[in-house]
């Protein structure tokens, strides 16, 4: 009974992935609520299957795991502690800038966030990131179970694929579910485009080390074995992966995402070149399938299917146009003034404003996940956040050179260009503000970390 409350957490973690992206990227109130409804059960599922006196909380393994749990623990405990109260004498030493707000206001208490509810809203929303990411550590203890979130994942990101381009071949003007405006450009059910994007972006990364790890290592030695693999593979699921990048390609494409067409083929480039350093027994067909990925589908899908329109976008960007690079340049006097406690998280649509100095519209994001997370957390719980990310490149090449499992040699690789990508995006976006996006991408960091971790049993 007990492993079966187990095997349904598991279940409910594949169903997450695949449903994350469906109510608009999970970024409204109902859908992020949700969200955190299904892990909470999902929490509960998991934490009754250890009830029983035969299963002990693996705790080796969350120990292992202390690299990416830890500092996920103490940023939740931080923005928990911006949002407590105050007296405005205590609160003058911890941020005088915030004490001076709440004086102005006429308060007598105040708490480090600017913005308390807004604050409040996200500290749930990231408790339901630890948790997510707490079971999947506890969840992905096999190869197989790796593998199948990383088809969950690619599942997900071909079935977003597909809708948004159907969408725009189509011609359709407004979405088949939630009636959004259409306007040609591929956004899925993402309703803004560079989160599709960088949701494809992980995706087809993913994607990438799935069919890398199921690449043949030895020589084929004679015509006829050549033969027998390439019918094979001809019917075997590296073929049906192969199609959906193909998919994800072109909808990459589609959504005339800048940095989310630039991000996903530098991050590739990047990661084949680090494969070739240390990728342990290359398998023989490795250089041609990045090649293929890089050359083949940008050349021939991207021609058939607008690449020259990102590159039209790309050639006619300018800085008088561009009002994102001010809304960095603004953000950096808050980071001035709260450099170690910050406005707290959430707030900056709130504090944004009265740091404008002319007129560059409404923004509710930094559209620079770096920047926003300073001015919203501070600087030390910004490079904490930035150390989970570093420790997880680590240990996808470690894996890439050590580990023998072809599976896990291959999903290190493919979390290696995710994280390179996502590295790449957010410098110019806000990606993390999107719970899917957000989600998935705490759950890649698992899964780079499960590529090390993970003992093989030999039978």
């Amino acid at each position: 009974m007990m492993i079966r409350f187990e095997k349904v957490s598991f279940i409910l973690l594949l169903v997450l992935v695949v449903w994350l992206p469906i109510p608009l990227a999970s970024n409204r109130v109902w859908a992020w609520s949700l969200a955190e409804i299904l892990v909470s059960v999902q929490t509960l599922c998991l934490a009754l299957s250890y009830f029983s006196k035969e299963r002990d909380l693996p705790f080796s393994r969350l120990k292992r795991f202390s690299w990416l749990l830890i500092p996920l623990v103490m940023f939740q405990i931080w923005n928990g502690v911006q949002i407590v109260p105050f007296e405005l004498a205590t609160l003058a030493k911890i941020s005088p800038f915030s004490a001076e707000v709440y004086q102005l206001a006429g308060a007598v208490r105040g708490a480090i966030s600017l913005d308390v509810h807004a604050s409040t809203t996200s500290w749930v929303k990231g408790i339901t990131y630890s948790l997510f990411a707490f079971n999947a550590v506890v969840l992905i203890h096999t190869p197989n179970r790796l593998k199948a979130v990383a088809l969950a994942i690619v599942l997900s990101g071909t079935l977003q694929a597909f809708y948004g381009a159907m969408t725009v071949l189509l011609g359709l003007k407004t979405s088949l579910i939630f009636n959004f405006k259409e306007s040609g450009i591929a956004t899925g059910s993402f309703v803004y485009k560079n989160h599709l994007a960088n949701y494809l972006m992980m995706s087809l990364a993913i994607g990438s080390g799935l069919i890398i790890a199921q690449l043949h290592i030895s020589p084929s030695g004679s015509w006829n074995e050549r033969l027998r693999r390439w019918s094979d593979g001809v019917v075997s699921r590296k073929m049906f992966v192969r199609l959906a990048l193909v998919i994800m390609v072109i909808a990459l494409v589609m959504t005339r995402s800048r940095m989310g067409n630039a991000a996903f083929f530098a991050a590739t480039t990047l990661g084949g070149l680090v494969a070739l350093m240390f990728f342990k027994d290359k398998p023989r067909a490795f250089v041609p399938l990045i090649v293929s990925l890089i050359l083949v589908d940008t050349l021939v899908v991207g021609t058939v299917f607008g690449l020259d329109k990102v590159k039209d976008r790309l050639e006619q960007t300018s800085v008088l146009k561009e009002t994102r690079d001010e809304v960095v340049e603004w953000s950096l006097p808050i980071i001035e003034q709260y450099p170690l406690t910050g406005t707290g998280i959430g707030s900056f649509y709130s504090i944004f404003p009265s740091y404008t100095q002319f007129n560059i519209g409404y923004y509710d994001h930094a559209h620079n996940d770096y920047i926003q997370f300073a001015v919203e957390a501070g600087i030390p719980a910004t490079i904490l956040l930035g150390f989970m990310w570093l420790w997880a490149v680590v240990l996808t090449i470690r894996a890439m050179k050590h580990r023998n499992s072809k599976t896990l040699r291959g999903l290190a690789l493919g979390c290696f260009i995710a994280l390179i990508g996502m590295l790449m995006h957010i410098s110019v976006d806000f990606n993390l503000q999107a719970p899917a996006n957000a989600m998935t991408f705490v759950l890649i960091l698992v899964m780079a970390g499960c590529t090390q971790s993970i003992k093989i049993t030999r039978r």
